[in-house]
């Protein structure tokens, strides 16, 4: 039999892991590994259990195949008398198959040791349920081939002192999870939108430019990205920006100001660039995150709306939808006309199918309608 007890080191490296899980990309499946080298183990399983019904989700595992996890989740883990011993002790704490089960002698007559443990080559197992959160419990279970000693209350003990750390683990993965996701959603509905869109964290630095942003910043032409900060040509606008973004952030996190400004960056020859800057409260946080959302408007651009869109948000027809599109382009009815090919009698009678199908009366209208809806908001990536 093989000595199992951890010196310093394996622990360290142990800790390092597990800590290092917190942002890795596969999660937990170092630390599962290391722990089990570590502890001289042949595999070790992290999963969700619901204490009633035994449903199981696994997270983790190491050195056991999928089959064998399989026929846990869905026959065997009923009968694990180590399951059930934990379920009734106090959790947080480290038991062993061969130290804390009632009746050890009987273990060998049951169906789970000779169908489940036995094809394994598993001889001794520890456990722990780790968190429980109402009837869900987060469990580790490691195990040991008979090629290595018993589980003792030595190789508890130091199973035990990682507990706390796992549970920090555990919840600041969760919170890192939740964050991610949250910031990637926040990012995909920026790129639906076709007007520049800025975030800013609670730095002041650019935590995220839509696809229309990213495109003005490359340009340099008016304002660009300065190691995360933005920039412009004149030290004045940029002071301005920066406070405006600045008292927005503060807004965010609950400060009482006045923060929805709006500046205006001249252009030679042209109407201003007109910027939008406004707090951002992400809800469902504890404690106020600081954001703030830069909105880029150019009046000069040529709105962006497509036929396919316009149909389906106003009931038009194909030939409908692509006059209001040449309108709102800011084309004449002559040469929507000319364009298509038809009569300007028949584009006249389109306009006003177009009219009675938006509840508008006037061109002026019209426009106002599409340039206010979905049509306009939305960029291609989010268009049929």
């Amino acid at each position: 039999m093989h000595n199992n007890s951890v010196d310093r080191a394996g622990l360290h490296g142990v800790l390092g892991s597990l800590y290092d899980a917190v942002m890795a990309e596969n999660g937990f499946q170092a630390f599962i590994k290391n722990l089990c080298e570590a502890f001289g183990c042949k595999s070790a399983t992290m999963f969700v259990r619901h204490a009633e019904t035994l449903e199981a989700k696994w997270l983790w595992q190491w050195g056991i195949e999928q089959v064998w996890l399989e026929r846990y989740a869905l026959d065997y883990g009923s009968e694990d008398l180590l399951a059930r011993h934990m379920v009734a002790a106090p959790i947080a704490t480290f038991y062993a198959s061969n130290l804390d089960i009632a009746n050890p002698e009987r273990f060998g007559e049951t169906r789970f040791y000779r169908e489940w443990i036995v094809p394994q080559g598993i001889a001794y197992a520890a456990g722990s349920i780790v968190l429980r959160e109402g009837e869900w419990m987060t469990e580790l279970f490691v195990q040991r081939s008979p090629a290595h000693a018993p589980f003792s209350r030595t190789d508890l003990a130091q199973l035990n002192d990682l507990l706390p750390h796992l549970q920090r683990a555990l919840q600041m993965r969760q919170r890192f999870i939740e964050l991610q996701l949250g910031q990637r959603f926040l990012a995909s509905v920026l790129d639906l939108l076709t007007m520049s869109t800025l975030l800013f964290d609670e730095t002041g630095r650019i935590a995220y430019a839509n696809a229309s942003a990213a495109a003005e910043l490359k340009t340099r032409q008016h304002l660009w990205d300065e190691a995360g900060h933005l920039g412009f040509r004149s030290a004045a606008m940029t002071r301005t920006v920066s406070l405006e973004v600045s008292k927005a952030i503060r807004v965010s996190r609950g400060e009482a100001l006045d923060a929805h400004g709006v500046v205006t960056l001249a252009r030679g020859g042209q109407m201003p660039l007109m910027l939008m800057i406004t707090p951002l409260r992400l809800a469902g946080t504890a404690h106020p995150q600081g954001a703030a959302l830069l909105f880029l408007f150019d009046p000069q651009a040529t709105p962006s709306v497509t036929s396919a869109l316009v149909q389906r948000l106003f009931g038009l027809s194909d030939a409908e939808a692509h006059l209001a599109v040449a309108l709102c382009s800011g084309k004449s009815l002559d040469d929507a006309a000319s364009e298509r090919g038809v009569s300007v009698h028949t584009t006249r009678a389109q306009l006003k199918s177009i009219f009675s199908k938006t509840g508008t009366k006037r061109q002026a209208d019209l426009l106002s309608l599409l340039l206010t809806s979905p049509a306009y908001f939305l960029s291609s990536a989010a268009r049929p």
